[in-house]
């Protein structure tokens, strides 16, 4: 091993030093350091034998207990002098010559600890060892040298190292680059103190120094989990100047990153050079003093599927239906009974209430996930999947080396077996649930006893409970085909352009999705060829959509638009709500959308598609001959270019099979609404309930109980008109996309919270994650609802809060998508690359800062929205 080392190389913390392999880690991971080198503690080491001083530091060692302060401080100061005076080895100096003479290297630089104990878990050494910084020649670089290696031996850090009980051990050195700071300063990722869930970011002008000696007060800025807002705080008032918030809360999510990587809170120095570049010093624990349990919640894609405030029995649906979603597809991959069990209570509570709307518990999520091997990367994953941002603290399971290693066979014997099926196993789900409907049709439900409609109610149960891993594991494959396509592809995209998984994934063939809307396109076609027709429902109104429909002058119309319905009428905008009427039962915002596309004279759908086809199937031959350039290896499955491809059409079958389950799961969520409201008609006839929606505010197993024959309670009455009167004082309050809070509580309208929500109104550049990328700029429409589809006009930019299946008949329409919730992977992205539509996902409150009617510019290469034009 070389003495002195570039820092990329000193992964090795028994040669180099905590300090130099944390350093090199983060290079590693790729976040920006400034170019050094190290040199080894074993050089360390030889120097204190050179000086002849050996004896005395142990000598010195022994007897630290018992010494006072003056003689401490005598003995201490002989043994530096001593260290710095003596010559460093030729050896030592003939690599710093050379190293000098590097057409690379420049002056100044900073000359800085790395001791074996330093920077690690047990002691952290901050401050107690010396930085030397505008170190300008070759004579101060090695006196600086000298200096760092003395310092273990200085007053300050012997009483440290036996307060803590840990010797800082031999010290390497590490020698960088000074950066010109404009801005330095130190990140606690976890307020030290424990005092609230947020990061603290203390900082200075120029460089850090004078922080880290403690000469001046700093700046102070705190960045709240997990809206990551942040706010400069100080004991002087507002500071003159203070880096921009955006850079601060980019640190944070740094942070967060090395958290997952280091496995804890960090205490991390970074600096702001002139030219607005952030960069990181060092990374270490940070020592946090224990808060109250907290819990992190998210609305990131379950608000896509649950838009409003759920009733106490779709509730009672859900929470079930994601406990066994998880426990049942652990099971499936081979995580072991016995763990899966021990997680029973987080399965519980792997989704909660607040403001009477859904929200994922992420942190019971993440701590799910870790019962796998890799459970980081699945969680990161997961969070690419649904466009969360949180990344809560959970304790990783513990396992042997021999029981992960017999984990891993079982897990990837038993995911294999699964996904090697998948293709016949979505087809029996969707099987199952066409078995399902059959027999649940509308029209025959009036004519059921309650005990039948009990069984229809079980029925739903039993797949949902039971029978829905086949669906599930389509969404596992394309979390997880996903997640690996988007790593295969990050190396390229200097070489071959940015957002390559979105172009790889534009424009795919046989999306289930699509279906419903290439077909009301096709509807509407017809309809065109007959003027009358045409101009009729051009100018019909909602309120007269049921005489047009009875009018027997409309009489083929009306066979036509019944058969789309008898078709496709289950997907509507929120078709998994319970509470929302079907297109059959209300007609009117399906008539909207067809009116919408006889107002429109571009492309329909499928042509839309088809020319997102070519450009998707272009990137993918342009990367193939990236991979491996020459064309005959490129068709060996082996190749560079032939795993690429397994890879590609492993992650677009994985989104078509979950598409397919997904149609299949509103067309199962349909029919279970006509199955509850026969179920509230046999219960209102029988004086049980007052209306036959009240069924929705009892839950599941109090509806079970009433069909049961057992005598009816007293109370149902007003314990429905009490959460009746809950549920509708929900509607008026929407709780942050993110939440934090001590574990059992729940989120309440404050005044403070309001003030939440509107802040960042002002901010003219608004940040998301790119779904598809491209850039658009034009007028925004902002559209809280699908029943609005009359606003939108071809060629808008929409601009909304979540979508769901429903908004698909009106994505080909426009030609930028904003969306303030949604994943990689939410049907918005899905769709959005269908159509090749510039679209930013995750954007909070975009239909608050952006004015409808206000001209926008997507730039979704970057996953931007700019106001400002």
């Amino acid at each position: 091993m070389l003495t002195l080392q570039p820092l990329e190389h000193c992964t090795t913390k028994d040669v180099f030093g905590g300090k130099a392999a944390n350093l090199s880690r983060l290079i590693g991971m790729g976040f920006k350091v400034p170019a050094g080198w190290a040199i080894s503690t074993q050089e360390g080491r030889t120097h204190i034998l050179s000086a002849g001083v050996q004896e005395e530091c142990n000598a010195l060692l022994s007897a630290l207990p018992h010494l006072d302060a003056p003689t401490l401080a005598s003995r201490a100061a002989a043994l530096r002098q001593l260290i710095c005076q003596t010559e460093i080895r030729p050896s030592l100096g003939s690599f710093l010559d050379a190293q000098v003479a590097c057409a690379s290297w420049r002056w100044p630089v900073a000359v800085r600890s790395s001791a074996l104990a330093e920077d690690s878990a047990a002691a952290s050494f901050a401050g107690q060892l010396d930085s030397v910084l505008n170190v300008s020649n070759r004579a101060q670089l090695e006196d600086a040298i000298r200096t760092v290696w003395a310092s273990a031996w200085s007053e300050r850090c012997l009483r440290y190292a036996h307060e803590v009980g840990v010797s800082a051990g031999d010290t390497g050195v590490v020698i960088q680059h000074q950066i010109d700071a404009r801005f330095a300063g130190v990140l606690f990722t976890r307020d030290p103190l424990g005092q609230r869930d947020a990061a603290v970011i203390e900082f200075v002008q120029g460089l850090g120094d004078s922080l880290v000696s403690g000469q001046v007060s700093p700046d102070r800025a705190v960045v709240s989990y997990p809206a990551l807002s942040a706010a400069i705080e100080t004991m002087g008032g507002t500071p003159a100047e203070h880096p921009d918030l955006e850079m601060l809360i980019d640190l944070v999510r740094k942070g967060l990153a090395l958290e997952q990587a280091f496995g804890g809170p960090q205490d991390i120095e970074w600096c702001l050079d002139s030219f607005g570049q952030l960069w990181l010093l060092q990374s270490r624990p940070a020592v946090v003093a224990q808060m109250a349990a907290r819990v992190t919640w998210s609305n990131a894609n379950i608000a896509e599927n649950f838009p409003d405030p759920v009733t106490p029995f779709l509730f009672s649906i859900v929470s079930r239906g994601y406990a066994a979603y998880f426990r049942n597809l652990g099971l499936a991959f081979g995580i072991l009974r016995r763990r899966v069990d021990a997680m029973q209570p987080q399965l519980a509570r792997l989704v909660g209430l607040h403001a009477g709307r859904l929200y994922y518990n992420l942190s019971a999520i993440h701590a799910a996930l870790q019962l796998a091997p890799r459970g980081t990367q699945l969680a990161q994953w997961f969070n690419d999947f649904t466009g969360a941002t949180e990344y809560p603290q959970v304790p990783e399971v513990a396992v042997g080396r021999w029981g992960r290693t017999m984990e891993w066979i079982r897990v990837a014997a038993c995911t294999a077996w699964q996904y090697l099926f998948i293709s016949s196993r979505v087809t029996a789900f969707e099987h199952r649930v066409d078995q399902y409907a059959e027999r649940t049709q509308p029209e025959h439900l009036g004519q059921r006893s309650a005990q039948e409609l009990r069984a229809d109610l079980a029925a739903f149960l039993e797949i949902r409970l039971h029978r829905w891993n086949d669906a599930a594991i389509a969404d596992a494959a394309a979390m997880v085909c996903y997640g690996l396509l988007r790593k295969k592809v990050a190396a390229l995209e200097s070489s071959a352009g940015a957002n390559l998984e979105h172009d790889l994934l534009k424009g795919l063939p046989g999306l289930a999705s699509a279906r419903p809307v290439s077909e009301l396109w096709a509807l509407s076609c017809t309809v065109r060829a007959n003027k009358v027709l045409c101009d009729q429902l051009k100018r019909l109104e909602t309120h007269d959509v049921d005489s047009f429909l009875r009018d027997p002058a409309n009489a083929e119309f009306r066979i036509l638009f019944q058969q789309y319905l008898d078709r496709w009428g289950f997907r509507y905008s929120r078709e998994l709500m319970l509470t929302s009427p079907t297109p059959q039962e209300d007609p009117a915002p399906m008539i909207r959308i067809l009116q919408s596309y006889l107002a429109d004279t571009g492309p329909g759908p499928d042509a839309v598609a088809s020319a997102q086809t070519q450009a998707r199937l272009a990137t993918t031959q342009h990367l193939e001959s990236v991979l491996s350039p020459n064309r005959w290896l490129r068709r060996l499955p082996f190749s560079a270019a032939g795993r690429f491809q397994l890879l590609l059409a492993a992650t677009q079958g994985a989104i078509r099979f979950r598409e397919r389950a997904r149609m299949k799961q509103a067309l199962l969520y349909t029919r279970l609404r006509h199955v509850m409201l026969a179920i509230g008609s046999r219960l209102t006839e029988q004086h049980v309930l007052t209306a036959r929606e009240d069924v929705f505010f009892l839950n599941v197993d109090e509806v079970l109980q009433l069909l049961d024959g057992s005598q009816a309670d007293p109370a149902v009455p007003a314990r429905v008109s009490q959460r009746r009167a809950a549920f509708e004082g929900c509607v008026k309050w929407t709780p942050p996309d993110s939440l934090s809070l001590p574990e059992g509580e729940l989120w309440e309208h404050t005044a403070q919270s309001a003030m939440e929500e509107t802040s960042g109104a002002h901010s003219t550049t608004l940040r998301g994650v790119s779904a598809c990328g491209g850039i658009a700029e034009g007028e925004a429409r902002v559209v809280e609802d699908v029943c609005e589809i009359g606003r939108i006009r071809s060629g808008d930019l929409l601009v909304t809060r979540q979508t769901d299946p429903g908004w698909a008949a009106v994505f080909f329409l426009v030609k930028g998508l904003v969306i303030e919730r949604g994943g990689m992977l939410s049907h918005g992205a899905i769709i959005a690359r269908e159509y090749g539509i510039p679209a930013v996902v995750g954007v909070p409150k975009a239909t608050q800062r952006i004015q409808n009617g206000q001209t926008i510019r997507i730039n979704a290469n970057r996953g931007v929205v700019e106001t400002s034009l």
